[in-house]
């Protein structure tokens, strides 16, 4: 299948953005799991593809490298994100600042940014497992500004992502049929885009 031969390539080719909420970079790091991969397609053309995989060096450094084919084009660049508080539900935002485009390949360019998260526990009647986040954050470069997501979850297993990257808005529905596995239907830049996260612990 494409999807399998996606992950595949992701594997083999990445080893290297803060974690990304859709496609804005979000004030936490991968954790407690070590590696996080992402390999989606898109729906009105499975031969163009996003890979993604973040990977956290140590408690407060994450690495991401990421590659995309779309109109006859590969390009592969990199990121880093430092975490200078980390994210306690309830009680105070994580925090962090990153650079995104390390290698200046794609459209937007080489970027700055200062990103907040900010998880409430989702009460009600059955409280769930799942944290609410609000998500929002600064960044320089072709597409400076401010930038605003959430993660809400409906049940232990659905959530919605929304988000406004300062020029585009993105939203997503979201299945996690086990902690270390998500399937995402998304509407990426007006285009919807099929993928499948993965993630590994310690």
């Amino acid at each position: 299948m494409r999807i399998g031969a996606v992950l595949l390539t992701g594997m083999l080719c990445a080893w290297i953005y803060a974690d990304r909420l859709i496609e804005i970079p979000t004030g936490r790091i991968v954790y407690p799991e070590r590696v996080r991969l992402e390999a989606g397609i898109f729906a009105d053309k499975p031969e163009e593809e996003r890979i993604w995989l973040n990977w956290r060096v140590i408690d407060t450094l994450e690495l991401q490298l990421s590659r995309s084919a779309t109109e006859g084009r590969r390009i592969e660049t990199a990121g880093i994100a430092y975490n200078l508080y980390p994210e306690i539900p309830g009680y105070t935002p994580g925090i962090s600042v990153g650079i995104g485009d390390l290698w200046n390949r794609t459209e937007t360019g080489r970027y700055g940014y200062l990103a907040l998260s900010y998880g409430l526990p989702a009460l009600g009647k059955t409280p769930l497992d799942r944290d609410l986040r609000i998500h929002l954050g600064y960044r320089t470069g072709r597409e400076e500004g401010l930038f605003v997501g959430f993660d809400v979850p409906l049940t232990n297993q659905i959530s919605i992502l929304a988000e406004h990257t300062g020029n585009n808005i993105n939203g997503a529905i979201v299945w996690h049929p086990r902690p270390s596995l998500e399937l995402r239907a998304s509407l990426v830049r007006d285009r919807t885009v099929w993928s499948i996260l993965i993630s590994v612990g310690e």
